[in-house]
């Protein structure tokens, strides 16, 4: 009992052993991530020693970053020579993009940047849904794509009903692996213990910004029932 109730630090634990992370920021200076490309090289380095193989950079699309396919690939393209390099060798690399469902979204442009098994990773503001989100995501699923809802624990006019009714929707969730650990405070932290509960989430990333939101993430401890969960649900993918 007293094993399953304590926790363990995220860089003890073996989550990143092997992880592929479906959400961060690390392409630099196209959003409120990373600036730099030598602090996308840290990142990854780092990433690197803790045993991360796969990362998808997903940069913000919105109103506030009016990001396009084209400029965000060229943005990749231009950096991927010096990250294929050392010390990022072993880490496999690809580009996504988190849509704003704002009045920039546009299908077409995310239906360009997708993550695997053809999901559109979405996201809203944390304080109050777009007027026409489930028309949005209606949208999106009529398009032959699935809606990917990002950390959907961190949206504040969100419960349990909501939740229920965008599952029965067939709409799949992210997690982001810093909300189990407490690092956006326990409201949040207690939303996401619910949704591992009921088996709602789909793939998980860690939304990294910078070097320092990492390294507070690897030092944050996670319960171990929650390890287990967040294994198992790796396992599935």
């Amino acid at each position: 009992m007293f094993f399953w109730n304590s926790s363990i630090k995220v860089s003890d634990s073996g989550l990143l052993k092997g992880y592929t992370d479906y959400h961060c920021h690390l392409l630099p200076g196209v959003d409120d991530g990373v600036r730099k490309p030598s602090m996308t090289i840290d990142l990854l380095n780092l990433m690197q020693q803790h045993g991360v193989k796969e990362v998808f950079f997903t940069p913000h699309v919105m109103e506030e970053m009016p990001n396009t396919p084209e400029s965000l690939r060229k943005v990749y393209d231009d950096i991927l020579p010096t990250l294929h390099g050392e010390p990022c060798k072993d880490i496999t690399l690809h580009l996504a993009a988190e849509n704003m469902l704002d009045g920039f979204f546009s299908l077409e442009r995310a239906m360009q940047l997708p993550l695997p098994d053809d999901h559109l990773l979405v996201e809203t503001s944390y304080f109050t849904p777009p007027y026409n989100m489930k028309d949005l995501l209606r949208q999106i699923m009529a398009s032959g794509k699935y809606p990917l809802l990002a950390h959907p624990c961190r949206y504040q006019y969100m419960g349990e009903k909501d939740y229920e009714e965008l599952r029965a929707m067939r709409i799949h969730f992210q997690l982001n692996i810093p909300a189990v650990s407490g690092l956006y405070g326990t409201e949040v932290q207690k939303k996401s213990f619910w949704l591992l509960d009921h088996g709602y989430y789909a793939l998980t990333g860690t939304d990294t910004h910078s070097l320092k939101q990492y390294q507070s993430f690897l030092d944050t401890k996670l319960p171990r029932k929650r390890v287990k969960q967040i294994e198992e649900l790796l396992g599935a993918n």
